[in-house]
């Protein structure tokens, strides 16, 4: 089957979610103009991270899931509106959706594995993220979950054929790191998404976003990046820069059949003790 992805490398401007939002709508419009079957934002794209501010642009009434469920509606497409820090009974948590053409949610996701400064402020997610749509079965990650191979193999076994990866990463992340490579991280990215595609027989949509990060005791440059990445082939799509661009790639999933026939990953995992 073939789908068209739109893949957005979203340029955020930090605590104004309006802007942002209004941003977001002329890409979906672009991108529902264009025909793609799903469109693909960054993680913490409508506000930016708002650790230092999170009572206030926290989501407590998904909001902004509604607002993303009204424009699929709107637009006729599958939306993956990058990470939203909602709260609930037990705390924060940062979450994505995948919201069918219809408007409705078919699956979301809490962010497992999170990054070092978000353990302070956000709660964990438990659960993995696998669900059915007319384009296979499609699983849900955010940014640092990449770096975990364990989840990979988890929706793998539930037979997932496309992971969607928002993502929010900076080449600073790499901290001590770049005094031996200024593009440590980038180069990182680059290779777990290919090496994830293959090693899972997975298509992957990879989502980062770009611009500055100023905090009081943070500064960042977000790498972009964005890319899609298939068994055989690797990156069938990359934006290797980081400026803002939206790219639309139609992606083939009999390509995972043959990946299954030739490597046989799915059969092995299975049917293997370890």
């Amino acid at each position: 089957m073939k789908v068209k992805i739109a893949v957005v490398q979203f340029e955020i401007n930090q605590y104004n979610p309006d802007k942002n939002l209004s941003k977001a709508e002329k890409f979906i419009a672009e991108a529902s103009e264009s025909k793609a079957d799903i469109i693909v934002f960054p993680e913490d794209f409508i506000t930016g991270p708002i650790k230092l501010r999170l009572e206030e642009f926290a989501d407590i009434s998904q909001r902004y899931c509604k607002y993303f469920q009204n424009l699929a509606k709107k637009y006729k497409i599958n939306i993956v509106p990058g990470s939203i820090i909602e709260k609930e009974s037990l705390g924060y948590y940062n979450k994505t959706y995948y919201i069918d053409s219809r408007g409705e949610v078919k699956g979301q996701y809490k962010k497992i594995n999170l990054w070092h400064p978000e353990k302070s402020y956000l709660n964990r997610g438990s659960e993995i993220s696998v669900f059915n749509t007319k384009f296979g079965k499609i699983g849900l990650i955010i940014c640092w979950d990449l770096m975990f191979p364990e989840i990979f193999r988890k929706m793998l076994r539930k037979g997932v054929n496309i992971v969607i990866c928002p993502s929010y990463w900076t080449f600073e992340d790499a901290s001590i790191g770049l005094k031996w490579d200024k593009n440590s991280d980038p180069n990182l990215v680059d290779s777990l998404c290919v090496g994830r595609a293959f090693e899972n027989e997975i298509i992957l949509v990879y989502a980062n976003a770009v611009g500055k990060l100023t905090l009081p005791n943070f500064e960042g440059t977000l790498f972009g990046h964005s890319q899609i990445t298939t068994p055989f082939i690797g990156a069938v799509n990359k934006l290797n820069h980081q400026k803002e661009e939206m790219f639309i790639q139609e992606v083939d999933t009999n390509i995972l059949k043959d990946a299954e026939r030739a490597y046989k990953i799915r059969y092995d995992i299975k049917n293997r003790l370890l």
